[in-house]
């Protein structure tokens, strides 16, 4: 199984701007498992400690292998969750390891 893992910083003037956008994009990604089948666990979840340097948003989704990765990664409900972070998001990071 493979484990992939994206932080994300909001490109936000304010904590409540920060939060909204945060919220928006939690809800959007928390849409995404019914629409694809590759996904076989995801967990999003928003800073709750605010500390210099921490990430806004982290996202965990759980795929079977790197097939079933860039499926997920392909997959058009995916890809319009990505045109979302694009507009709200200033620096994202990613990690994938197997598990």
């Amino acid at each position: 199984m493979l484990r992939h893992i994206v932080l994300l910083r909001m490109d936000a003037e304010t904590d409540a701007e920060r939060n909204a956008r945060a919220g928006r994009i939690r809800d959007a990604l928390t849409a995404l498992p019914p629409h694809i089948p590759e996904i076989i666990r995801l967990e999003v979840g928003a800073n709750s400690i605010v500390r210099p340097g921490n990430w806004d948003l982290a996202l965990t989704v759980d795929v079977a292998d790197a097939v079933a990765l860039e499926l997920y990664r392909g997959h058009p409900e995916h890809q319009k969750v990505l045109q979302l972070i694009n507009e709200l998001v200033a620096d994202r990071c990613a990690v994938d390891f197997d598990i």
